[in-house]
């Protein structure tokens, strides 16, 4: 694997070259009326779900890249490497009006100063020297989004008795622009956290016409250590920092990217459940 280099300029290249023309790109702000009410639950559900993902039930790429932060007590944070991955999302609505969401995620790493692909990491923090493995998400459970508030299928906590969504999501307007910003629902006990700011078109959104909203976003995400570091029980934490952008289709990617998920992980080229 160390015979590929992920430039920063290479794949930025070659996403902007596979990009789509936004369906609202010739429009002005002026040009559309709002359809969705952000104090209504179920607008708030509609929106959430057309910014994450898609309204119809099929697989929504997204392409993402950025550099995990080692985070040890008392000192300041520092870069270990870089990553570069996808993640793929698959909304299906259900006959309550909630959407189960399924997911295939691989991420590869690369050296924070050459962006080579990398196949051993020499680790600052213990001194050794580390095999590299891919990191992928292979939770069984799926996630679960309605008006009552969003959990994962294995989390026993219940959903709220009366609707909550509207009171969980930010939004926030600027222009034709809109974020939404949200925390990924994990079960408790888990030592993780996601804090999601999702960046979209205001006409995009409120047009009844279209699926999904062509959005990019700027995940933080805040995790134990990698396994392959082997640095179980060792005080500290990463936070992994970077942009992602959503595509229509995975032959979008990088083409270096798409080769290694084909070569090494074919099995997250599509989350539509089995």
């Amino acid at each position: 694997m160390t015979d590929l280099s992920l430039t920063r300029r290479r794949l930025l290249q070659t996403a902007a070259a596979a990009g789509l023309a936004s369906p609202a790109a010739a429009l002005s702000a002026s040009d559309y009326s709002p359809t969705l009410d952000f104090s209504s639950p179920q607008d708030n559900l509609t929106a959430l779900i057309k910014m994450r993902g898609s309204l119809l039930a099929e697989d929504t790429p997204h392409w993402y890249f950025g550099t995990i932060y080692a985070v040890l007590p008392g000192k300041a944070p520092f870069p270990l490497v870089d990553y570069e991955g996808s993640e793929i999302d698959y909304y299906e609505k259900q006959p309550d009006g909630s959407y189960y969401a399924y997911g295939a995620t691989v991420s590869f790493f690369s050296d924070t100063r050459t962006r080579e692909l990398l196949s051993t990491f020499e680790n600052p923090i213990t001194g050794k020297t580390n095999e590299v493995r891919p990191n992928t998400i292979n939770v069984r459970a799926h996630y679960i989004y309605s008006i009552y508030g969003g959990k994962r299928s294995d989390d026993d906590r219940p959903f709220s008795s009366r609707p909550v969504i509207q009171d969980q999501l930010k939004w926030t307007e600027s222009g034709d622009h809109i974020w939404l910003n949200m925390r990924r629902p994990y079960p408790t006990g888990l030592p993780m956290g996601e804090d999601q700011t999702i960046l979209g078109s205001l006409q995009e959104l409120h047009n009844p016409d279209i699926p999904k909203v062509y959005t990019t976003a700027s995940p933080t995400y805040i995790a134990p250590w990698l396994s392959w570091l082997d640095m179980k029980g060792r005080e500290g934490h990463t936070v992994w920092a970077g942009p992602a952008r959503k595509l229509d289709s995975v032959k979008q990617y990088p083409r270096e990217l798409l080769d290694l998920i084909e070569k090494y992980h074919p099995e997250k080229l599509t989350a539509k459940p089995a």
